[in-house]
């Protein structure tokens, strides 16, 4: 088994392939250069993860910050229209199964953050979505939610 924050990623990356606007371009903590002629892609990280312990036996909960950033490339209201598009469709996936497929207890949308740099050919236009997604483990086995 994979730690579960292993887990998530591969449950965003499995639940966000086939959208209309980014199809199968969806790519987990990616850190090669995205390419010139970039059509609408997802990328997704887990930023960062508290935990705390809950019970004298080990329990913990952990409370981890997933960003799914749409990225589109073009300088028309049509590259802002389509990052909406794909914050629709990210969004829906996640109220469509708050649990994330039964690993966590719940989620909460919590911010979206707009970036648009216009040093290229075509302006890329960025739009970060983060989720604090709350699971429980127990303190002896980080690889199953609870």
């Amino acid at each position: 088994m994979a730690h579960v924050r292993k887990q998530v990623r591969s449950w965003v990356k499995g639940n966000l392939m086939g959208s209309t606007a980014a199809g199968g371009r969806v790519f987990v903590s990616r850190t090669n250069p995205l390419p010139d002629a970039l059509q609408p892609t997802l990328l997704i990280a887990v930023q960062n993860e508290r935990s705390a312990d809950v019970s004298a036996q080990g329990s913990q909960r952990r409370d981890i910050a997933v960003r799914v950033t749409a990225c589109a490339k073009g300088d028309a209201e049509a590259t802002e229209d389509t990052l909406d598009q794909l914050a629709v469709f990210v969004e829906s996936v996640f109220a469509a199964d708050p649990t994330l497929g039964g690993l966590a207890e719940t989620y909460e949308y919590q911010s979206t953050e707009f970036e648009f740099n216009g040093s290229g050919e075509k302006t890329l236009c960025t739009a970060a979505l983060t989720f604090a997604v709350t699971l429980f483990t127990a303190r002896t086995d980080p690889e199953t939610s609870i």
